[in-house]
């Protein structure tokens, strides 16, 4: 997403609260836009169940983010900057 050629474009990442339907208490979320785009949504792990409550889970992601199977984020910074290394690869 980030290389044309041999020139550098600027990645803009924004993170947009939103609520998810998940079917379980794991509500809070963040839509992942980059560049105006939605690339994936995270969702906070708050049930019981989980081993690590409270961190992030990629839930869906889109365009280059899509299939990626990754271990939850212990923070939304965690989260963001594994986002941005694997949009500029």
């Amino acid at each position: 997403m980030a290389r044309r050629g041999n020139v550098e474009t600027l990645l803009v990442l924004k993170l947009q609260p939103v609520a998810v339907d998940t079917g379980s208490l794991d509500r809070d979320g963040m839509l992942i836009i980059a560049n105006g785009l939605l690339v994936g949504v995270l969702v906070r792990l708050d049930a019981p169940e989980h081993a690590h409550p409270g961190y992030w889970f990629l839930e869906a992601g889109f365009g280059p983010l899509q299939g990626v199977r990754v271990d939850a984020f212990p923070t939304l910074d965690h989260a963001t900057r594994w986002v941005r290394h694997h949009l500029n690869r």
